[in-house]
């Protein structure tokens, strides 16, 4: 299995141009500047807390003799890349931020550094700053080896996922967000809100291809609606009634109330378009909800919450690369514990009352601040993370876990091709059974080629 996705990955290497980084490995091992400065590389995402992270670091963080060095992505690009560099020995960053999907099979593989040993080590003005055990269990777990519970990840920001709508919006259009919505009931709102002649879009969701992007809110569609991947046997379950429901759903929505340029939107376009006020709901992390409260959001004060009918679970986490030089990964690893730490959410309210900038989801105390337990979206984020089942993600049993992904490494293939073959349905370039057709055989391949299917 491993050997396979290597060799996956060396080729999308060339095909990329990124092969040229593996000539700078050696250069990259020893890498000081001027006046031995350590330069501590980080691969992360284009997301509005970490760009708040990257913003609040080059301001405060000052340990000398240490350099920080951004490298800011759009998330699918850090996949590919961290993914990339993980599995050919690369050492472009020194730290990754990756999720629970990622640390699932990169502890495996020895593609991430053991943190124990250095979280056994942490002088104790650390262990206080960071913590560990005001950080939500199934946050940590979900980056820690689950036979020997060690620590490859620290957790920066978590996230469950809901509706979020204007309540202005649906006020004007004379509906109501009920308590606990219905796939059936958002449909329903959002084509009521919907006005083009009024450049008022009913509903927004992510449209970008990606496992990572329309994948995520489109598989907890697909397991609100009663559907599936497998059987028991690790049957592909991709041609039912349940499944097709979803995928009809999802169409209709943004097709019928949904942005212009379906396919295009990532969740940075949907905040762009949500918080320009003319959007009625938007479906996704709970990690949002902060940017629609910002001092510079044209709905802040405006916006309503509600509980997904199935929702998803994640955390965005820094792990350090085995293949930095040692000096590195200390230095690396210090970062991170004040990034991660209770100090920086502390910091991160005082620069920012209104909570956009700081990580959610992921510390309780957090949630006890009087600055912060107040805000709009705090309550309605703890209820979303409280009621998922990371472990029973389907109303039928099936031999998997997670909640919008497969904890397989054959999933990330799988679920690109997935989300492939609905952008290309939603756009009317194949039909419903050839979309799903196209995706019954991803998931088949992948059980075989994974060895699950006996």
């Amino acid at each position: 299995m491993k050997k396979r996705i290597v060799a996956l990955l060396m080729v999308l290497c060339m095909c990329t141009g990124l092969a040229a980084c593996a000539g700078k490995q050696d250069e990259k091992k020893s890498e000081k500047s001027s006046g031995d400065e350590i330069v501590v590389s980080i691969a992360t995402l284009n997301n509005p807390i970490v760009s708040n992270l990257v913003k609040l670091a080059q301001e405060y963080y000052d340990e000398k003799g240490v350099k920080l060095d951004f490298a800011v992505l759009p998330e699918n690009d850090l996949r590919e890349k961290a993914t990339l560099e993980a599995s050919t020995g690369g050492t472009t960053y020194d730290i990754y931020f990756t999720g629970p999907y990622e640390a699932n099979f990169w502890i495996t593989y020895g593609w991430a550094e053991n943190l124990q040993p250095y979280l056994d080590k942490m002088t104790e003005e650390q262990k206080e700053s960071l913590d560990l055990d005001d950080i939500f269990p199934s946050m940590l777990d979900s980056l820690s080896d689950p036979e020997t519970g060690d620590v490859y990840a620290l957790p920066f920001f978590g996230e469950a996922s809901f509706f979020m709508y204007n309540k202005e919006l649906l006020d004007n259009a004379g509906v109501t967000m009920p308590e606990n919505p219905t796939w059936d009931d958002i449909y329903d709102i959002a084509a009521a809100v919907d006005d083009e002649a009024a450049g008022i879009t009913g509903m927004t969701m992510r449209g970008a291809p990606g496992w990572g992007m329309s994948g995520a809110p489109f598989v907890t569609m697909i397991n609100a609606m009663g559907g599936k991947f497998y059987d028991m046997d690790w049957n592909a379950t991709v041609e039912t009634d349940e499944q097709r429901a979803a995928w009809e759903m999802y169409k209709n929505i943004l097709r019928d109330a949904g942005q212009d340029d379906i396919i295009t939107y990532t969740y940075n376009e949907c905040i762009s378009l949500m918080n320009s006020g003319k959007c009625g709901i938007w479906y996704d992390a709970t990690s949002n909800g902060p940017n629609l409260e910002a001092e510079d959001s044209l709905i802040k004060g405006k916006v309503g919450y509600a509980p997904a009918p199935s929702g998803w679970l994640w955390n965005w986490g820094m792990n350090i690369n085995p293949n930095s030089a040692d000096e590195k990964k200390q230095a690396a690893f210090d970062f991170m514990v004040w990034a991660c730490s209770k100090d920086y959410v502390n910091l991160s309210l005082e620069k920012d009352p209104s909570g956009a900038s700081t990580p959610s989801g992921v510390r309780a105390s957090t949630y006890e601040l009087d600055a912060y337990k107040d805000l709009p979206y705090a309550q309605p984020t703890l209820d979303a993370l409280s009621d998922l089942d990371f472990n029973n993600p389907c109303k039928d049993e099936v031999p998997y876990v997670g909640l919008q992904y497969i904890a397989i490494p054959e999933f990330q293939e799988a679920g690109d091709k997935m989300t492939e073959a609905l952008a290309a349905y939603v756009t009317d370039e194949i039909t419903l059974d050839e979309a799903l057709a196209t995706t019954q055989k991803a998931f088949e391949q992948a059980a075989e080629e994974g060895g699950y299917k006996k």
